[in-house]
């Protein structure tokens, strides 16, 4: 379903292909805007471009072979014959966090978090353009919803079998708003914190938590998502933004105990957010099996997921309260300190 935008020389180039060029143009104009600003050199950036460009081809194509064997003739055809098959966005994410750590190993940059932070901030834009490049296709589509027939939920597509007109949902425009909304806040934050020492990694933290919650529920709602091979049902972004959703969570957990200290209450929230993610982990499991009751399922898992970013934001305000205090009383202390000696 592909729809041509051009025909040069036989040559036939494609809307989508065009879309996701730009969003790929798009994420790295934004990052190397953003990245000086904390007095960066520039060169380090364009390295970084290069070399993620490259590695998020390389691993987003492999991801996507090896989900999707049958759509290649071989692992060689596939990696080299890029006319054709799609990619994983999943690879994108890990094509850059490599880029970052080798860089970072070979010192050609020196702070990881804020370069991930430029890399979080600059892939939101682009995967809110990208994403739109679905428009063109028939891919990331959910099911076919009759109550509604006009967008941002549903979008018509031609079943390639029968011909005829289906209202899917428009899981793929979505996935676009709630990757630029998080554009526009994460930039706010950021830029807003560089004049108040935002801490360093969490932007990315953040990014990670807003992003991988809702693409639990979203890519659960696809019908082409890509699964492990040794089973074939268990979504290859479900599972990763899992660890990533967990990773954050104990993370900001840590960094609240060791600042303001173990505090019992912590257990309860701690709890609350075990019984949202169970939740939203049954919602997974009964929407499977319950297909005709997938809306009232995805609401009840949409609020498990949409509360538990809200209450690990929480903890990550407590684990900054405590911070600054404990900045503060060091620089209260510092400063009697000057003042004593200066009087004796």
């Amino acid at each position: 379903m592909n729809r041509i935008a051009f025909i040069i020389n036989g040559n036939f180039i494609y809307w989508n292909s065009l879309l996701l060029a730009l969003g790929a143009l798009v994420a790295i104009c934004f990052f190397l805007g953003l990245y000086p600003l904390r007095g960066k050199n520039p060169t380090s950036g364009f390295i970084a471009v290069v070399m993620s460009t490259a590695l998020s081809l390389i691993l987003a194509r492999f991801i996507h072979w090896y989900c999707r064997t049958g759509a290649y003739e071989s692992l060689g055809s596939a990696m080299t014959n890029l006319t054709g098959g799609s990619f994983a966005l999943v690879g994108v994410f890990a094509g850059c966090l490599l880029t970052a750590v080798i860089l970072r190993l070979i010192r050609v940059h020196r702070n990881l978090p804020q370069m991930l932070d430029c890399m979080s901030i600059a892939g939101a834009a682009g995967i809110a353009l990208g994403r739109l490049a679905s428009f063109f296709t028939s891919a990331d589509r959910g099911q076919v919803i009759e109550s509604i027939q006009s967008l941002p939920w549903v979008y018509p597509i031609t079943n390639s079998v029968s011909g005829a007109m289906e209202y899917r949902l428009a899981t793929f425009l979505i996935q676009a708003m709630i990757a630029g909304i998080l554009f526009l806040a994460l930039s706010i934050f950021y830029i807003i914190g560089h004049d108040r020492k935002l801490k360093d990694g969490d932007t990315t933290l953040i990014f990670l938590l807003c992003y991988c919650g809702t693409q639990i529920l979203l890519d659960s709602t696809r019908y082409d998502s890509i699964y492990f091979r040794s089973n074939g049902f268990v979504s290859v972004v479900q599972v990763l933004s899992a660890i990533a959703l967990g990773f954050v969570i104990v993370w900001f957990s840590v960094r609240m105990v060791r600042s303001k200290g173990f505090k019992f209450w912590y257990v309860g929230l701690w709890g609350a957010i075990a019984l949202r993610i169970g939740g939203a982990g049954y919602m997974e499991y009964y929407v499977q099996r319950h297909s005709n009751l997938s809306g009232i399922a995805y609401t009840i898992m949409g609020i498990c997921l949409v509360s538990t970013i809200f209450l690990t934001l929480v903890i990550r305000a407590i684990a900054v309260h405590g911070e600054k205090a404990a900045e503060k009383a060091i620089a209260d202390a510092e400063a009697n300190s000057t003042v004593e000696f200066v009087t004796e």
